[in-house]
């Protein structure tokens, strides 16, 4: 049977999309796991949600949470690796402390963990109650996320010193007149090693991290340790008399 035309839905009527009860946009993708329908908000110009997508992408429900910790928690890994590059804030906390990672940890989600690390999340990130991620893990005996958390942590804290050491001795204002040519060539070299090590050994353990460390520490430690004390000042040149 034919409607009358004064019955047929209109153009308009078609489009009305209907999201899950209690959620943006954003949310509603995660939930049914839909990233094809989360990137057509972001790149369609035509899209109803587009002028206030980038907006919802770190906007936090009536629980607290972002998007992001919704889809760790669901353990959604691509849907996550999705928000990140759309822009949202890995280490977002809420009130109490709680950020993606801990959310991922409490549910032993171990490829969205991944995947929170290699978009640089905040791994000392503590709850109100002094809880890192890592001992989230723990406490819901998630192991295999804990082994992974703690070879993170020790990658990043090899990262950080040789990143650290070589802003430092690039700051003529810091190395000026307390270290010597060679202390900077020792220095230097010393970082440059590491990384290359960490580029050479990319399945390295979460102990040859440490070891690493521990070596660097070694060479820095004595060179490092001049940058606290007083700069030696160049000797003024006396003044003839006229």
């Amino acid at each position: 049977m034919t409607l009358p035309e004064s019955e047929s839905p209109t153009e308009e009527e078609e489009a009305v999309e209907i999201l899950l009860p209690n959620t943006t946009i954003v949310t509603h993708c995660i939930l049914r796991n839909d990233i094809p329908r989360l990137t057509k908000s972001f790149e369609d110009d035509t899209d109803p949600f587009k002028e206030n997508i980038a907006e919802l992408i770190n906007e936090r429900d009536s629980d607290g949470k972002a998007p992001l910790d919704i889809a760790s928690t669901l353990g959604r890994a691509e849907m996550t690796r999705e928000l990140l590059q759309r822009g949202a804030d890995v280490n977002a906390v809420t009130p109490k402390g709680f950020c993606a990672l801990h959310h991922a940890a409490a549910w032993g989600r171990l490829e969205v963990i991944k995947i929170l690390v290699e978009f640089n999340c905040n791994l000392q990130q503590k709850t109100i109650h002094g809880e890192r991620a890592r001992e989230t893990a723990v406490r819901y005996n998630h192991s295999e996320c804990v082994d992974f958390l703690d070879w993170a942590e020790a990658k990043v804290a090899l990262v950080d010193l040789v990143k650290q050491t070589q802003e430092t001795l690039q700051d003529p204002e810091k190395v000026q007149g307390r270290l010597t040519k060679e202390d900077k060539t020792i220095a230097t070299s010393s970082c440059k090693e590491r990384l290359e090590w960490m580029e050479a050994n990319p399945g390295a353990t979460t102990q040859e991290f440490i070891e690493q460390k521990e070596l660097l520490d070694e060479i820095l430690g004595p060179i490092l340790l001049k940058l606290t004390e007083p700069r030696d000042e160049a000797p003024q040149k006396s003044q003839k008399k006229k």
